[in-house]
């Protein structure tokens, strides 16, 4: 056999083998469907990783949140400023035993002012913010006109009332307080009632209906998170100022004026007896019970939250619930590029495609424990598409098709961030942009030829 003949024989077993696998590749092409099915699988199979990382979320939350409770314990928790109250002791007759009872006489006037200034404590790799404050309390107290028909069938020990002023966390106290009451001062103890705060014994023997006696003290105290108070008085002014840039308001009444900055707040607010749902004279059960439809004081309290809030967590946990859609629309374009292209794509690369799209979530997760949520999310976003974008230019050997996955990721990652960003308008951007995806879709695959004809 001469050498031209052999060479016709390797050029023509050269074009069989070059028309078989054409052939291959055209009846692949021709059946779309298992890979369709096979890709469909692999999405759902995804959403269990997605689920972990939403697991993986909550539980670096729930780390926090107890880092938090840890140094708000050793600092000082949330405070409630409540009084100053009169607690004061009569007695009467029923079935011939004499009766002991309190009542509690709350202030005709009540205005607080303070300045409250902040500070920066670590746990970790947590920061949280607390609070030190030292608050001017003002005001009077005045007898109810009606009192004289109680004195007459009660037996009053106001020789031995006491001056109350609640405040749950005592350890926040950070000096002595004195009461200045009508010119006299009491040295202020532990209050060990069922309203925790502080308390001083009064002589107020000579008070007499309709008579009024000022009150004054100065509360220094340290705290975190909330900083509340009780509108006890008959009208109540509470005027705060803070270096707090990120307060919340909260409680049963907002302020009436606010003014809040780049360099902290101002607000005021004003409370009348006839906003709340208890009247100016209360038994004592009423602390601690369910009288006059609310519970206690804490139903009608109000004031501001403290702290930078910390939404890392929601916006990551908030970005892993369009993980499935991120990865279906990245498993449709790469199939369309399959569809184009003569190298076809195997399953396994689809898988780690899909592998990178997941692990995107924990690099956004990471990050922003220690950067800002928006920066750890550019950071992450490029390492995503900078992997995929050469994975792909490898598998194809067509850097144009792989740089155009990466730019549709990159608009989705950039969707998607537009969408954590807005609060009331975020499911009608959403729906809107998801319109616009299918369209584009649609457009893109129309010239797809699905099934192809056989020689």
């Amino acid at each position: 056999m001469t050498t031209q003949e052999n060479m016709d024989i390797l050029g023509t077993q050269k074009e069989g083998a070059q028309s078989n696998e054409n052939k291959r590749q055209n009846e692949k092409k021709a059946r779309p469907g298992l890979k369709l099915l096979l890709i469909a699988g692999m999405c759902v199979a995804f959403l269990i990783p997605q689920a972990l990382i939403r697991n993986l979320v909550s539980e670096r939350q729930s780390t926090e949140s107890n880092a938090e409770s840890e140094v708000f314990e050793n600092w000082a928790g949330p405070q409630t400023v409540t009084g100053p109250l009169i607690k004061v002791y009569y007695s009467e007759e029923k079935d011939n035993k004499k009766e002991t009872h309190t009542k509690i006489v709350l202030p005709e006037q009540l205005d607080v002012k303070g300045d409250v200034k902040t500070k920066h404590l670590k746990r970790g790799i947590y920061d949280f913010t607390v609070y030190e404050t030292a608050l001017d309390l003002t005001g009077q107290f005045k007898l109810p006109k009606d009192f004289e028909k109680m004195q007459e069938r009660h037996e009053w020990c106001f020789e031995k009332a006491k001056i109350i002023v609640g405040l749950p966390n005592l350890r926040g106290l950070s000096d002595n307080v004195a009461l200045n009451l009508n010119g006299t001062t009491y040295d202020m103890v532990a209050e060990t009632g069922n309203l925790k705060g502080l308390s001083c014994e009064v002589d107020l023997s000579r008070l007499q209906e309709g008579e009024t006696f000022a009150f004054s003290l100065v509360l220094p105290f340290k705290g975190s998170g909330d900083l509340m108070f009780a509108p006890v008085g008959q009208t109540t002014t509470v005027n705060l100022t803070s270096d707090c840039i990120t307060p919340s308001f909260n409680g049963y009444y907002l302020p009436d004026e606010r003014q809040v900055t780049d360099t902290g707040f101002q607000a005021e607010w004003k409370v009348l007896a006839i906003n709340r749902d208890y009247p100016q004279v209360l038994d004592a059960s009423f602390i601690g019970s369910y009288q006059y439809g609310t519970s206690d004081f804490n139903n009608s309290t109000f004031g501001v939250q403290l702290k930078v809030p910390v939404e890392q967590y929601q916006q990551t946990e908030r970005a892993v619930k369009y993980a499935f859609l991120i990865i279906l629309l990245t498993f449709a374009a790469v199939f369309f590029v399959e569809m184009q292209k003569a190298t076809p794509i195997h399953p396994i690369q689809y898988l780690l495609i899909g592998i990178a799209l997941i692990v995107f979530y924990t690099l956004l997760l990471s990050f922003s424990e220690h950067i800002n949520f928006g920066l750890s999310y550019l950071i992450a976003s490029v390492m995503t598409i900078g992997m995929i974008v050469l994975f792909m230019a490898s598998v194809t050997k067509d850097k144009k098709t792989a740089l155009g996955i990466g730019a549709l990721l990159a608009v989705l990652y950039v969707f998607v961030y537009v969408l954590l960003q807005l609060e009331s308008y975020a499911l009608l951007v959403g729906s809107v942009g998801l319109f616009i995806i299918l369209g584009i879709a649609m457009f893109a695959t129309q010239k797809i030829e699905w099934y192809k004809k056989k020689d």
